[in-house]
């Protein structure tokens, strides 16, 4: 019966299978569509951190201080900040029987003081504006190839470096997944330390 079912009389060729020898038009099945939505979920995924520095470079560029607000965790960023001028000026911290002297821990207090009040996303903008090229320097593709590199630390964490014209490393931002953005978390500068 289902064969009898599958022929049908075709006008020019007379009778033949109409099932597999001439398809109407492809219909996708579940599986492919399912398939073709989870690459296109992973790809959107692994270019979202590229995109969200793009975005950081524009609104630094532009001096929008809003934008580059919304890609800022203030509070991780504060802490990480806070933690570098530290140990730039300080060195590291004492060992944990022993009891920081009054000039540390004086100093440790007014240095967390000055990023409370300081950090700021103007002055996160004039610093950042300081790490850019300057106006009359463009960087061609090649370069930023040579001078940038990027990878994913983890599922939520992404990082990125950027090296200086003489090769040492300038910057490194770690940005991480959070309420379905990226935010930059953490911003070392290596030459500062």
């Amino acid at each position: 019966m289902r064969r009898l079912a599958r022929l049908r009389l075709l006008p020019a060729a007379g009778l033949g299978l109409a099932g597999r020898a001439i398809p109407r038009s492809y219909t996708p099945r579940p599986s492919h569509l399912m398939l073709a939505g989870a690459l296109a979920v992973l790809a959107t995924y692994l270019l979202s951190p590229f995109l969200a520095l793009w975005t950081i470079n524009g609104a630094v560029r532009t001096h929008d201080t809003h934008l580059l607000s919304t890609h800022i965790d203030w509070s991780a960023l504060n802490t990480n900040l806070k933690q570098q001028t530290i140990d730039a000026i300080l060195g590291p911290p004492p060992e944990a029987d022993d009891l920081p002297d009054f000039g540390s821990s004086f100093a440790t207090t007014a240095i967390s003081h000055a990023i409370d009040t300081r950090l700021t996303p103007n002055a996160l903008l004039g610093m950042a504006t300081q790490l850019m090229p300057k106006d009359g320097e463009s960087i061609g593709w090649a370069k930023l190839f040579t001078r940038f590199s990027a990878h994913f630390e983890g599922v939520t964490r992404f990082k990125a470096e950027v090296d200086a014209p003489d090769g040492k490393t300038q910057a490194i931002v770690h940005l991480k997944f959070e309420h379905w953005h990226w935010q930059v978390t953490r911003v070392d500068l290596p030459g500062v330390a």
